[in-house]
């Protein structure tokens, strides 16, 4: 992903596991105000996951209770990409992507 492009806005939010139905927890992250090696990182990130060549879901066919679900909403100038999954059936790049919002959104 270039650095030009318009990426914008990162929503994760995380629902079940130990936040429970009625607790979602939901990061954001405004790329543009990011200092610029991070936003530059986080780009890495998003165009290491590929995200548009995976499906919109990625989800286990028997989830535990503990089994955390992750949707995500990436705003890249006018084009949206939302997609939901459980870590264990994410690919390694989407939940390196993850640890990275988490990181970067505290």
């Amino acid at each position: 992903m270039e650095e030009s492009e318009g990426l914008v806005r990162i929503v994760l939010r995380t629902v079940g596991g130990f936040t429970g139905p009625a607790g979602p927890e939901t990061r954001t992250i405004e790329v543009d105000q990011l200092a610029h090696a991070d936003a530059l990182r986080i780009r890495d990130c998003v165009a290491k996951a590929d995200l548009p060549a995976l499906p919109r879901r990625l989800l286990k066919s028997s989830p535990k209770p503990w089994d955390f679900v992750r949707h995500l909403r990436i705003e890249d100038g006018e084009k949206v990409h939302e997609m939901q999954f459980h870590d264990d059936a994410a690919p390694a790049s989407l939940r390196e992507l993850v640890a990275a919002i988490e990181e970067w959104s505290k």
